[in-house]
């Protein structure tokens, strides 16, 4: 194929013929519709909420292990250490 080929050369003939002129194909516009149900099963109970695992302070923050005033920290045992107090 030409390096200047155009997008269309990549699409299959039958896939317009169809599409029957309006743009859109038989299987759209069903998705947007089941996904406007609400599923009763769905639950929000099970998830658990996203912690926080890295800290980045620019001017620098103490570790909780060594105090040493560093700019990242790691999540230990539920307190920010620094990179030489983390057991990695």
């Amino acid at each position: 194929m030409a390096e200047d080929a155009s997008l269309d050369d990549f699409l299959d003939s039958s896939e317009s013929e169809d599409e029957g002129g309006d743009g859109m194909s038989a299987g759209d516009g069903t998705a947007e519709t089941e996904s406007e149900a609400p599923d009763a099963d769905a639950s929000t109970d099970a998830v658990e909420p996203a912690v926080t695992t890295y800290a980045w302070s620019p001017e620098g923050a103490a570790c909780a292990e060594c105090g040493e005033v560093v700019e990242r920290r790691w999540t230990q045992d539920g307190v920010l250490v620094c990179g030489a107090c983390k057991s990695w």
